[in-house]
């Protein structure tokens, strides 16, 4: 952890520690038990294999898995026809557990898979705007795991007690080092504008500054703010790798940068392909990885110039710092990871009230640094 004074300091120890149920939830308590059959849902993503590594973690667990994309299904059959399919094969298949990412089933299945399966929904978004659909969708599963904690206590408020926290992951077959290459720009950022295009004019500045070249989608609706930014198609999982091989500095920026913990997929799998990572800094965040150890973080757009401009000549330093949040990542962030704690909530309930996961515990012991002992979480 670097000194106080320097990149992101302690967390103070007022923040508060968000809080998981004691117990399962009313409906899950008399449906615990291990898991064996998996009937999965969730489209492609080929670009960012998230559904796919997913169901890799569960076989890597021993459980059988099948995979569905209901949105092609629907596509080639239409509504109809793609829901009876996906109703005669959930009876055939007689699944111990759905496992859904997010609203990739619709609800009218959900409600009926759920009499005689548990429904688990797996959601990475922000989920900035919460209303009463997601409520309801939610409400459908034994089990919702959310990457964002700071929407946990909004949805307990309208009655959901089935809820709890799971960072993103990756899987190492998807997303891994590619092999060392020339550096062709300093600074690479990978993703789309926002929902509010509000990365837009923060990289056109970036650019002003550094050789900048973004990768993704959507930017043509935000030329007005990109001035003469270089945009580039979007990448898949092995361009990813070579993006992160050949660019001195990948950069994150998350969707929303004030919410405990919240950081997008963007940051493991940076870490998974062996860049090195300058992120937003986001509340808490050093409980999951050391600043100038596994990442570096910056708060602001002005504190993002002066920390690239400090990175971009310390090359060795740079590589070690990509190394060491490489194997962090390796060690602790794997979706397999995830996947274990979810297994083990469905067969024994979820986790003491006030827990925080394993997977945002601190992977070093905090004796070795007495500024953090006091504001860790503890699980």
């Amino acid at each position: 952890m670097t000194p106080p004074g320097h990149g992101s300091g302690p967390a103070s120890p007022a923040e508060p520690v968000f809080e998981l149920p004691a117990v399962a939830p009313a409906g899950l308590r008399s449906r615990l038990g291990p898991v064996r059959r998996v009937l999965f849902y969730g489209k492609s993503m080929s670009r960012t294999r998230c559904t796919g590594a997913l169901v890799d973690a569960l076989r890597e667990h021993g459980v059988e898995v099948r995979w569905r994309n209901m949105a092609t299904l629907r596509r080639w059959f239409g509504s109809n026809l793609a829901n009876r399919l996906a109703r005669a094969e959930f009876r055939s298949y007689r699944p111990d557990t759905v496992f859904v990412f997010f609203r990739d089933l619709p609800a009218v299945l959900a409600d009926e898979f759920r009499r005689d399966a548990r429904i688990v929904v797996w959601c990475e978004e922000a989920l900035e705007a919460l209303d009463g659909s997601i409520v309801d969708y939610f409400a459908l599963a034994d089990l919702v795991c959310l990457s964002n904690p700071a929407r946990l206590s909004w949805l307990r408020e309208r009655g959901l007690d089935n809820m709890a926290f799971l960072m993103s992951g990756f899987s190492a077959r998807f997303h891994h080092p590619a092999p060392p290459q020339p550096a062709r720009r300093d600074v690479a950022f990978i993703g789309g504008p926002g929902r509010r295009g509000q990365r837009a004019a923060f990289l056109a500045e970036v650019a002003r500054h550094f050789d900048t070249e973004v990768f993704g989608l959507h930017w043509h609706r935000w030329r007005h703010a990109t001035g003469g930014l270089r945009v580039r198609p979007p990448v898949d999982n092995r361009g990813y790798a070579r993006l992160c091989a050949s660019s001195r500095i990948v950069l994150g920026l998350n969707e929303v940068n004030d919410d405990l913990y919240y950081c997008s997929n963007r940051t493991f799998l940076t870490l998974a392909c062996g860049g090195f990572h300058l992120t937003h800094y986001v509340p808490r965040l050093e409980d999951v990885f050391r600043d100038g150890e596994h990442l570096a973080f910056f708060r602001d757009e002005q504190d993002a110039l002066a920390k690239i401009a400090h990175w971009l000549p310390r090359e060795r330093e740079r590589a070690r710092i990509a190394a060491g949040g490489h194997a962090e990542a390796m060690q602790h962030h794997r979706y397999f990871h995830r996947v274990a704690r979810i297994l083990h909530w469905l067969q024994q309930g979820l986790a003491p009230a006030g827990a925080v996961p394993a997977d945002v515990r601190p992977s070093w012991s905090p004796d070795a640094d007495p500024h953090r002992a006091e504001s860790r979480g503890d699980c």
